[in-house]
C-alpha cells in the first residue's frame, strides 16, 4: 500500500475497524475515507454504488459488521449472520462488488464474530 492510496475503511467505529484506523494513521496514511451509518448505509446497494463512483477508493478494508455481544449473538444468531452476509456478500452492489467494478486493487475483509460462528478474525487479500 502506498501512503497516497485512497483507503475506504468500512466499519471504522467498531473494535476492529478503529484499530485498523489507528494503525493506518500511525503509519502515516492520510487519505482515509470513512463514513458512518448515517452517511452510508452499507445495506443500500444504490448508496454503495454511488459512493464508489464518487469517491473512487483504491483500497477497501471491510471491518463492518453487526455485533451485539454474547447474549445478542446467542439470542439472534441467524439474524446477525444474515445481516453480516448482506453487507459483504449478497446484494447486487455490495462493498466487494462495487470495489471490483471500480477497479479497487486490494479489497480486504475481516470477518468478525458476527460473521464467523467460531469468533476468529480472518484477514484476506
Amino acid at each position: 500500500m502506498d501512503k497516497t492510496d485512497k483507503i475506504f475503511v468500512a466499519g471504522h467505529r467498531g473494535m476492529v475497524g478503529s484499530a485498523v484506523m489507528r494503525r493506518l494513521q500511525a503509519d502515516g496514511f492520510k487519505n482515509l475515507l470513512i463514513r458512518d451509518r448515517s452517511e452510508l448505509d452499507l445495506m443500500d446497494e444504490s448508496a454503495v454504488a454511488k459512493f464508489f463512483l464518487k469517491e473512487k477508493p483504491t483500497i477497501v478494508i471491510c471491518a463492518a459488521a453487526k455485533v451485539g455481544g454474547i447474549q445478542a449473538n446467542n439470542d439472534y444468531p441467524v439474524q446477525f449472520l444474515l445481516d453480516n452476509v448482506a453487507v459483504n456478500a449478497l446484494p447486487e452492489e455490495t462493498i466487494l462488488q462495487a470495489a471490483e467494478r471500480n477497479g479497487v486493487a486490494i479489497p480486504h475483509l475481516c470477518y468478525t464474530e458476527g460473521m464467523r460462528p467460531d469468533g476468529n478474525c480472518r484477514l484476506t487479500a
